[in-house]
């Protein structure tokens, strides 16, 4: 741990000197991306291309993050690598507006001038498990951990939201107030909003998935932080086959981040979708939703379908990690502990006005032109100029 603290010490320290040697620099109308997930950047830069706005953008991106180059040229991206740190420090300090979206230590080294803006863009439209200064593990890091968090949060200037649920869960967790709040909505959610897409991505999934005339259950499980070697699905497969797969198909999609061969689970019941695979391209034809604390029901709900939640490990997850406030008030579908339980309940479950509720609270600000009113915001940051 001592020597763990050190290196970070001292990649803190060189980061500090590569941005203090920036500072020299003048800041440029230009845009920066700092993208872990792919949905929210893909939205904006699609946004930007359709409104004619094409200043000098940059996108540094982590390695499992793909993006079409081609359909976006005039960005241009580079992998978030530890060589290219000094390219990201400069830029960092140099560009009129950055997008994050997700918590950046690099953020902690910089001292941005008066007139540069950086924007929280996370990942999700909701969170149903604790994160940033209200994760239970904050409590046994270090005063330099600590010290560094805040400094990274303290460089969100703005954080997009859907609703007011979420924007409340930013302040608690990034230790924000109100006048940081960008109440325009979730770009990543205006794909759904596209009817004629969404009922073409509906016909072309459930070809691909063989459905017929089935329903299309997704099981979605968030990660444990001890399955990210090696995970171990706690869902008895052979029960639900045997009680669901006359009128279903059972398709898993898991945590871009877990380690697991799934291939020995495929049948004529269960479909592994790859986990490189982006959640809007098929999330239109589910019929129903198996998930337990990802922020995949906040998406979900747009369609107004049955969820259902296998929180078998709740308690164990809430101590370790930490659930939102009310989790068990907060979610639109009934709480399973076992796969017997599971399948009682999805075969008889039925609540629309629960789920249309929770959509109406969880997506008030998201309509479809989330990725228009933020790009329009970062026009007038820039003078509205593409140059």
């Amino acid at each position: 741990m001592i020597v763990k603290n050190i290196a970070i010490s001292i990649y803190m320290f060189l980061l500090s000197l590569f941005s203090w040697f920036s500072r020299f620099f003048g800041v440029k109308k230009r845009i920066l991306i700092m993208a872990s997930f792919p949905e929210n950047t893909t939205a904006i830069l699609k946004q930007m291309k359709k409104m004619n706005y094409t200043p000098e953008t940059l996108c540094f991106h982590t390695e499992r993050v793909q993006f079409d180059k081609k359909k976006f040229d005039f960005v241009q991206f580079f992998s978030n690598s530890l060589t290219n740190k000094w390219k990201l420090m400069f830029y960092l300090n140099t560009s009129k507006v950055i997008l994050v979206d997700n918590y950046y230590p690099e953020l902690a080294a910089v001292s941005f001038k008066s007139d540069i803006e950086c924007i929280q863009l996370w990942h999700a439209n909701g969170a149903l498990k604790q994160f940033g200064w209200e994760d239970n593990s904050i409590l046994e890091r270090s005063d330099a951990d600590k010290k560094r968090f805040k400094a990274v949060y303290n460089h969100f200037l703005k954080v997009v939201i859907g609703s007011d649920e979420m924007g409340e869960i930013f302040k608690r967790s990034f230790l924000l107030d109100d006048s940081r709040l960008l109440k325009i909505g979730v770009p990543r959610t205006d794909v759904y909003f596209d009817e004629n897409l969404q009922q073409q991505k509906r016909a072309e999934w459930r070809d691909k998935f063989y459905a017929k005339n089935k329903k299309v259950i997704l099981y979605a499980p968030t990660f444990r932080d001890n399955e990210l070697v090696e995970a171990k699905l706690a869902m008895d497969f052979k029960a639900m086959e045997k009680e669901l797969s006359d009128e279903h198909i059972l398709v898993l999609k898991l945590h871009p981040a877990v380690k697991i061969d799934v291939q020995n689970l495929n049948t004529d019941f269960i479909i592994n979708v790859d986990k490189d695979v982006a959640l809007e391209e098929f999330l239109a034809a589910v019929d129903i939703l198996i998930t337990d604390y990802s922020s995949i029901p906040f998406e979900y709900a747009l369609f107004e379908r049955p969820m259902f939640f296998f929180s078998y490990d709740m308690e164990k997850y809430d101590k370790e990690r930490g659930l939102i406030r009310n989790y068990q008030q907060i979610i639109p579908g009934p709480i399973s502990k076992t796969t017997e339980e599971l399948i009682e309940q999805i075969k008889i479950y039925n609540n629309s006005e629960n789920l249309t509720r929770f959509s109406e609270k969880w997506n008030k600000y998201s309509d479809g032109h989330a990725s228009e009113r933020l790009v329009s915001y970062m026009k007038k940051l820039t003078g509205g100029q593409n140059k």
